[in-house]
């Protein structure tokens, strides 16, 4: 659905889902470690309907250190849909002493809730315990598997 507007091929599939990888961006310095930031970002299919936008976001050569955030924008997209139909939704992805995991976090002051494309942003306490969390980590681990512009992300140990 999407596919015309960036002229790409869907990526890898995971479980149900297809991966449409899109764009990426490298920019920075970051302030406290002088690193440069890399975003990649694209799309989530279920069979041919768009489920959600995907961001990952991490200072290049720092994962152990800063670890990643995965912002989603997720809900109804197409022909009808409004903004108001989607939500923002954020992940911090951390490595710590006991194993690398993610955790949902407020998604209103990550600049995906600026997005003209989100209708409201999600916070941490709206989102566990939900339905709509079982959702999250399924597209998480979509992305995990089905993106292979974040292979920095998955391969760091601390």
């Amino acid at each position: 659905m999407l596919e015309w507007l960036f002229g790409r091929k869907r990526g890898p599939t995971a479980p149900g889902l297809v991966v449409e990888p899109t764009e990426s961006q490298d920019f920075g310095p970051c302030p406290c470690c002088g690193g440069l930031t890399r975003r990649v970002w694209g799309f989530l299919y279920r069979g041919e309907q768009a489920e959600a936008a995907y961001f990952v976001e991490w200072t290049r050569g720092n994962v152990a250190g800063h670890g990643a955030h995965i912002d989603l924008i997720i809900g109804r997209w197409g022909e009808g849909a409004s903004r108001a139909d989607r939500s923002a939704v954020s992940l911090e992805y951390r490595c710590t002493e006991t194993g690398p995991g993610f955790m949902v976090i407020d998604a209103g002051p990550r600049e995906v809730s600026r997005s003209e494309l989100v209708g409201r942003p999600l916070s941490r306490e709206e989102l566990l315990g939900t339905p709509l969390a079982k959702q999250v980590f399924e597209l998480v681990d979509a992305i995990w598997l089905g993106d292979d512009r974040i292979e920095e992300v998955r391969t760091v140990r601390r």
